[in-house]
């Protein structure tokens, strides 16, 4: 199957789920993906493999560790780990973030466990779908990409990752407020100034992906900005 091909298939994919989902205005005023600073991942092949890795070693050392009832989700991006759900006891929080940092090649840890009874089956279904919903009001907005970042729901809290700039996290966190359910968004996002991110893509275009460093090395348990909603 060619690569267009497929494009067309995943971009139908969407547009159904949107309006099964009451997403009605997902291609309407807008296409997706209009500029040059959001139609390229902005990671560098190395670290994209990372994240890939760190999401289940990161998941699999905690849960090891952590003998009482807990919901865990591990999300990276550009290798900093954020954690989301919920465990039994702050010092049970306090052990995920330690076992987090040691991993290798994270570079940052961002700490949004509580401490509180697990989620149930029906509040997780809930999250699911309401991530969906924010997928798609993202995928229909002029300015941001979801190449650009992940979408994480959690007892209808959504956490936005992803490298932007100060702009795009904005107007993310704006579009992603006004969703139906959404009670507040948490952004943990690694926000760079439209040159950088200009002058980064230059270098991950002409050169081999791989070998460019993150931008961020030092590591923080706190490093989320949330907005509650009114």
């Amino acid at each position: 199957m060619s690569k267009n091909r497929l494009l067309i298939m995943l971009m139908g994919a969407a547009l159904g789920t949107s309006m099964l989902s009451g997403c009605a205005p997902l291609l309407i005023g807008g296409a997706v993906g209009t500029t040059a600073l959001v139609t390229t991942d902005r990671r560098t092949t190395s670290a994209q493999m990372a994240d890939e890795v760190l999401e289940t070693r990161v998941k699999y050392d905690v849960s090891k560790a952590i003998a009482s009832d807990m919901h865990l989700t591990v999300t990276s991006y550009n290798r900093r780990v954020l954690l989301t759900g919920e465990v039994a006891t702050q010092a049970d929080k306090q052990k995920a973030t330690r076992i987090a940092q040691r991993s290798l090649e994270v570079v940052r840890v961002v700490n949004e466990l509580k401490v509180m009874p697990v989620s149930d089956v029906p509040q997780r279904l809930s999250d699911s779908l309401l991530a969906s919903k924010v997928r798609a009001q993202l995928i229909g907005t002029n300015g941001v990409s979801l190449n650009q970042m992940k979408v994480i729901v959690e007892r209808s809290v959504v956490y936005l990752m992803g490298v932007v700039t100060p702009s795009e996290s904005k107007l993310a966190a704006d579009i992603v407020a006004r969703v139906a359910g959404v009670k507040s968004v948490v952004k943990v996002f690694e926000e760079m100034s439209e040159e950088q991110i200009r002058e980064r893509m230059k270098y991950l275009e002409g050169s081999d992906r791989s070998v460019v460093a993150s931008t961020v090395s030092d590591q923080n348990e706190n490093d989320a900005t949330e907005v509650r909603l009114q």
